[in-house]
């Protein structure tokens, strides 16, 4: 499209809403009320407008607050929609992309996990990651404090590297122990460190390996203490995972994840519940390509990528919450799209620049 082009379709769209926009203004004041708009849409639809939906989007378009509609937020309230579902299901079909890949990993690992557990080999590991420390009381008497982290574990020992941060070290390294004592513990020992000086012990903490026997991802922000004494040293976060039984963790977790679709059935029917009566009076062959597929309805609303990243990478089965926003935005888009289809079949065409 050539630049005249754009601005001739650009004037076509503005041009459309100057005549929805008087259509809508019953007293002709250049403002639209919420009554207005209630009385149009319910005169279109042939039934009394969903008052509740009318208000998330008469209040997404109100920017300036003052319970009324100028032309020039009309006009925007269309873009600003627009805009905002775009990049919504683009950053989702990202993120679902790469979960269901994760999950087609998940069942491929449970496959060969199965075949090792039938020749008796079995997988017994402790995952460990040592992210950081806070309020440290380092134990040297120069300036040039670099506490470190030792864990050790069924016989085995592993340090992080020092850190040149005296009271808040951050290190992010991670550690596997492979497990023969199912009933041994984690000794946690924080060290500071000094170039040609002795390293001084700060603080420990001990964590049973039965206590991670769920195989679930724990994160947690631990105080250590002093040799033998209640006296708190700091705070070090870890995350610690225990998987001693690789098939049945992998069972949890696949069917931890057709749980979680289940749940995300049930909440987009809630929603599809609205979208009926929005797209009751509009011809189906009207609408752009992407409101008429379900499946790509369903990837706007859908944020299966963030349960997913709690199945594959946190605690299983967190509870999943609605984006607010995109369900107005996708409110305010098919209602504002709802207003121009009554007014012009080839609104969608034309754009404005």
């Amino acid at each position: 499209m050539n630049g005249y082009q754009e601005v001739t379709s650009g004037s076509n769209r503005v041009e459309t809403l100057k005549k929805l926009f008087s259509e809508i203004d019953i007293n002709k004041d250049q403002n639209l009320s919420f009554h207005e708009f209630h009385e149009y849409l319910s005169k279109k639809s042939g039934k009394e407008f969903n008052q509740e939906l009318l208000g998330e989007i008469f209040r997404t378009i109100d920017r300036d607050k003052n319970s009324a509609i100028n032309f020039s937020e009309f006009v925007q309230g269309f873009s600003k929609a627009e805009n905002l579902i775009t990049s919504q299901i683009s950053q989702v079909k990202s993120r679902i992309a790469e979960n269901s890949e994760n999950y087609t990993n998940a069942q491929r690992n449970l496959v060969e996990a199965k075949a090792k557990s039938m020749q008796n080999i079995a997988e017994n590991n402790l995952y460990i990651v040592v992210k950081k420390a806070e309020g440290l009381k380092a134990g040297g008497v120069t300036g040039n404090k670099a506490p470190m982290v030792r864990i050790i574990c069924d016989g085995n020992s592993m340090d992080t590297s020092p850190v040149p941060n005296p009271t808040n070290p951050e290190w992010n390294q991670s550690f596997t122990f492979p497990i023969v004592n199912d009933n041994g513990i984690i000794r946690i020992e924080v060290w500071d460190t000094e170039r040609n000086k002795a390293t001084n012990f700060i603080g420990e903490l001990v964590i049973p390996l039965q206590a991670l026997e769920n195989q679930e991802l724990h994160e947690d922000l631990l105080e250590i203490k002093a040799k033998n004494s209640e006296k708190t040293q700091g705070k070090i976060l870890i995350s610690l995972q225990w998987i001693y039984d690789l098939p049945l963790y992998l069972d949890k977790l696949i069917a931890e994840y057709e749980s979680a679709l289940k749940e995300d059935k049930l909440e987009l029917d809630s929603l599809e519940a609205y979208m009926k009566e929005l797209l009751a009076p509009i011809k189906i062959s009207q609408l752009p390509e992407w409101i008429k597929s379900n499946q790509k309805i369903e990837v706007i609303e859908k944020v299966v990528s963030e349960k997913v990243n709690n199945l594959f990478e946190k605690t299983l089965g967190n509870s999943i919450k609605w984006q607010k926003m995109t369900v107005i935005s996708i409110y305010l888009f098919l209602g504002l799209s709802l207003l121009a289809m009554f007014f012009r079949e080839d609104f969608f065409n034309v754009r404005i620049i």
